[in-house]
């Protein structure tokens, strides 16, 4: 089968089972595998031994084993590369932070967890100070969400964006890096993350599709009583935050 097609049916299937996942829906495009060779051959250069992996996709094996070229240069993150790749970063967290005001400024929790407390408070002091602002102002922070999104980074400067939930991280709540040397615990393990434990954890309603796709999983494995009790005590570990997100959101 071909590449084109593998894509093409893995996007089909994604959408397909999108509300059994949780995953959102990819969005109807012409993709093939050539879009993807600038981005996969950055990612492979970090990974261990992923210069010979990437030399191998590139189609440059035999040259790597006549004179011992390198993708280096290839693989290198570029200039043009890393503005296009940040300028868009940047403008889906903006996209992300100015939503989650829009929700906030009607009075609705926007978010359950141990830190959903201080996210809302952050985004209250936020509403609070563009409130004070003139009409002209305003206007403006509308029409540029990146505007709007610094405002609300001076107020949530350590706010780090997540699959399955939203860090508020304070190095001394985290339990990602509880077990870590004092001098290393400098920025959040998202691999660590104990997203119903963490008191800098905010789950938000956009976070909700996978949380009860989940929780749907393991209550439908659970009918079978040979599986290990350890699926019954994550269940019993993430039940606060499915019932939190469908009666509080």
């Amino acid at each position: 089968m071909s590449a084109p097609s593998l894509i093409d049916g893995f996007i089909a299937h994604v959408n397909t089972h999108c509300l059994n996942t949780g995953l959102a829906p990819v969005p109807e495009a012409r993709v093939r595998p050539h879009q993807f060779r600038k981005t996969m051959s950055v990612i492979c250069a970090q990974e261990p031994d992923g210069e010979i992996a990437l030399g191998i996709q590139l189609k440059h094996a035999a040259r790597r084993i006549l004179a011992n070229p390198t993708t280096h240069s290839y693989a290198a993150a570029d200039g043009a590369w890393m503005k296009e790749f940040d300028d868009r970063l940047a403008t889906a967290a903006a996209a992300r932070l100015t939503s989650l005001l829009a929700a906030r400024t009607t009075e609705v929790p926007v978010a359950v967890g141990p830190a959903a407390a201080r996210l809302h408070a952050g985004l209250d002091r936020v509403a609070a100070r563009l409130a004070a602002e003139t009409p002209d102002q305003l206007q403006a922070l509308a029409a540029d969400p990146r505007t709007a999104a610094d405002v609300l980074r001076s107020e949530l400067p350590d706010l780090h964006f997540g699959t399955l939930n939203h860090c508020l991280w304070q190095a001394e709540q985290a339990e990602c890096t509880r077990h870590l040397p004092e001098a290393v615990r400098g920025a959040p393990l998202i691999g660590a993350c104990q997203p119903t434990r963490c008191r800098n954890s905010a789950v938000t309603a956009a976070h909700a599709p996978i949380w009860l796709a989940e929780q749907h999983d393991l209550t439908e494995r659970l009918r079978d009583r040979r599986l290990p009790a350890a699926l019954r005590a994550r269940l019993d570990d993430i039940k606060p935050i499915t019932t939190a997100l469908t009666q509080d959101l």
